[in-house]
């Protein structure tokens, strides 16, 4: 017999029925991924707009050529040039930016092709095992590239004594400091140094994508007050941003070398996310200190209490991190899977990985998002109480999932500008009528 194929309407329905489910458990649960963040309600604005349909491809129009090519989004161009454009420039300490990347991986592909240098140039990146990233030396390779991995067998470390005999030795025309798992910045300076003493012309890249609020939030150095040639990073891990990413250049002439190959990366940059991110970063740049300080003390608060309740985790001789992760290499009955099923039982989602730096697989938590909702320091005790009776199993995971439920604050997001009603009374209508039109 032959299934019956859902008609349109009934997929429709069980979608919004997914949909509604999920955002309810969203109100009880909190995400300890480092990976993750969540924008403000007033950020998440343009996905639900018109904005969302339309392209912003002539941020510089050309009077010769008749204004606009694609006018439909133009009396919104100011929330690109105006506010995302000028308030990332202002906040990275960037002589130039560019917001056309659609994630961080994309932003390391245009990083590539535009300061990789001719096809079989070395792009010299992190190993693995030093924090980098699992697909930078596959992305160089497959876009005719030679990776080479720098010198250093620490997690957080580069062995600076061969630092100017690797760049001698290999000439790379490009250094992409990918620092993707990471409990501690990277001291790119040294990097700088050698890369100047050897007279290279080799550009110097860092990725930020997890430590991007922190280091716009001063918890981090500025890679590029600190010799870097230009940032990338995604906008949604450390920073409450959208799902997007960003390369910033500390001179003009770097982002022309990525403005030029820009056309064959990219067309369509997603405009809503472009004034989604600029909406986040004018919500975060008035208390963007505090937060980034709260947010690493929280995550060492956090590491603190899990270690006193027989967890271990990597980087005790630190405090255990000085960015938003929390590396758990061992909890005392069960697997890193193990406890993470429980943990998502009792409302914690968190990743367990099998690729950190570190022996077997471990729990890798992040604090980005719980601080941005608004935990502080005095929350962590409790946090770490729920994770230790989940994992332990000595408490029902339902009774757990409540306690963890409570922990989220009646009025979060104690970071952002308040906003009298009188200015946001009109989106919010402009939305519910939106909204309405859903069962049209």
């Amino acid at each position: 017999m032959t299934p019956s194929v859902p008609s349109g309407a009934e997929l429709l329905i069980r979608g919004l029925d997914v949909l509604r489910t999920h955002q309810e458990r969203s109100r009880r649960t909190l995400s300890l991924i480092p990976a993750e963040n969540v924008m403000t309600p007033v950020a998440r604005l343009p996905f639900v707009a018109d904005l969302a349909a339309r392209y912003m491809f002539d941020e510089r129009p050309d009077p010769a050529d008749g204004d606009w090519r694609f006018p439909a989004g133009k009396e919104a161009a100011w929330l690109e040039t105006g506010l995302t454009v000028p308030l990332l420039r202002r906040l990275t300490g960037a002589a130039a930016v560019n917001v056309r990347p659609l994630s961080g991986l994309h932003a390391m592909q245009t990083v590539i092709a535009a300061l990789g240098g001719p096809p079989g140039s070395k792009i010299a990146c992190l190993a693995p095992a030093q924090g980098g990233h699992y697909a930078t030396a596959d992305v160089a390779r497959q876009m005719g590239y030679t990776p080479a991995h720098l010198p250093g067998d620490g997690m957080h470390e580069l062995d600076t004594d061969e630092l100017a005999g690797f760049l001698r030795e290999h000439r790379p025309s490009l250094v992409y400091v990918d620092q993707c798992h990471a409990l501690t910045g990277l001291d790119i300076t040294p990097l700088a140094a050698a890369i100047e003493q050897c007279g290279l012309a080799t550009a110097l890249h860092v990725d930020v994508s997890h430590t991007f609020g922190l280091v716009m939030g001063g918890a981090l150095p500025n890679p590029l007050t600190c010799g870097a040639d230009s940032l990338s990073a995604s906008t949604h891990k450390s920073f409450p941003g959208p799902q997007k990413g960003i390369i910033a250049t500390r001179e003009l002439a770097t982002a022309e070398r990525i403005t030029q190959i820009q056309p064959r990366m990219v067309s369509n940059h997603h405009f809503a996310a472009v004034a989604a991110l600029g909406l986040s970063l004018a919500a975060f740049a008035d208390h963007a200190d505090s937060y980034a300080r709260a947010v690493v003390t929280n995550a060492r608060t956090l590491g603190k209490e899990l270690a006193h309740g027989g967890w271990a985790l990597a980087g005790a001789e630190f405090g255990y991190t000085r960015t938003h992760q929390l590396w758990v290499t061992r909890t005392p009955q069960h697997s890193a899977r193990d406890a993470a099923g429980r943990l998502y039982d009792a409302g914690l989602h968190v990743n367990w990985l099998t690729d950190l730096p570190v022996d077997g697989p471990a729990l890798r938590l992040g604090l980005a998002e719980a601080t941005w909702l608004g935990l502080g320091a005095e929350d962590m005790p409790h946090l770490a109480q729920i994770m230790i009776a989940a994992a332990d199993g000595s408490v029902p995971p339902a009774e757990l999932a409540e306690r963890t439920a409570a922990l989220h604050p009646e009025d979060p997001y104690p970071f952002t500008p308040r906003l009298d009603e009188s200015a946001t009374a009109s989106s919010a209508a402009d939305v519910q009528a939106f909204l309405s039109g859903v069962s049209r």
